[in-house]
């Protein structure tokens, strides 16, 4: 279920404008509720497509950020209160830390040089998942668009958006919207029945987002969302004092996320 969230949010994403690309946040910091929110939804968006854009301009080629699950409803596998925190700086380097079967597990990727903690829950999860095979000489690239970066201009078909208004979240005054796949891509990715809710801060940033189909509902709040130049060196090492760490070739880098996509998809 959640990689299937994940397709469709990747591909909002990539449906923004080409000048959107480029798009700062308001200097003033505040939306109105007079712009268009195809306008609100791209300059929330750009940063994250900055980010793995190899072309961007944009000297912020960094993100951290922490997500907590909020609420959900008729999803056994989700549990109110849950965190994830995420750290990703181009062109390859990726640090993840959230809930695996019930411990909080690190994965983390600087370059080629991949490690997991705690290890022994990790070479436990490797070795009892049923997990496909990658290629035996499976490498690992940079980070990449799935598409071409000069194609992004031409896709704002994919998605529709809808102005929901402005919502206090808080103490704090949100742009609420709205949004959906065009129903052709929606089927293409097995998505049609899902829909979001997202809550826009005055900076862009987004404080908020529901995800719904029939009677599933997720939210998952941003309690910490920043782009940065870059990261210190010490992002991507283990926390001093862990010492139940295990280090990865690619390939099992590979099946490690195979099984946590599978194990989150339960």
């Amino acid at each position: 279920m959640k990689s299937r969230i994940a397709l469709l949010f990747a591909a909002i994403a990539l449906a923004m404008p080409g000048e959107f690309l480029c798009a700062a946040g308001n200097a003033n910091g505040a939306t109105s509720s007079a712009e268009n929110p195809y306008d609100v939804l791209g300059k929330t968006l750009a940063p994250f497509a900055n980010l793995l854009a190899k072309n961007s301009k944009n000297p912020n080629r960094a993100m951290t950020a922490d997500l907590r699950l909020a609420s959900a409803e008729n999803i056994p596998a989700l549990a109110p209160g849950q965190t994830l925190h995420a750290a990703v700086e181009f062109p390859d380097k990726l640090f993840l830390h959230a809930p695996v079967l019930g411990e909080q597990v690190t994965i983390c990727r600087n370059g080629q040089d991949i490690w997991a903690a705690p290890g022994s829950k990790i070479d436990a999860l490797l070795n009892s998942a049923a997990l496909p095979q990658p290629p035996k000489k499976y490498k690992l690239g940079d980070f990449s668009l799935p598409v071409p970066e000069k194609e992004l201009v031409f896709l704002p078909v994919l998605f529709q958006v809808a102005d929901g208004g402005n919502e206090m979240l808080g103490e704090q005054s949100c742009r609420v919207l709205n949004v959906k796949l065009m129903p052709e891509l929606a089927r293409a990715l097995g998505v049609e029945d899902w829909s979001a809710r997202l809550w826009v801060r005055a900076d862009y940033k987004p404080a908020q987002i529901a995800l719904s189909k029939a009677d599933q509902r997720a939210v998952i709040a941003f309690d910490k969302l920043d782009f940065l130049q870059t990261l210190p060196p010490e992002t991507w090492q283990p926390a001093p004092g862990e010492t139940d760490v295990t280090h990865l070739p690619p390939i099992r880098y590979k099946q490690l996320l195979d099984a946590v996509g599978a194990n989150a998809a339960r």
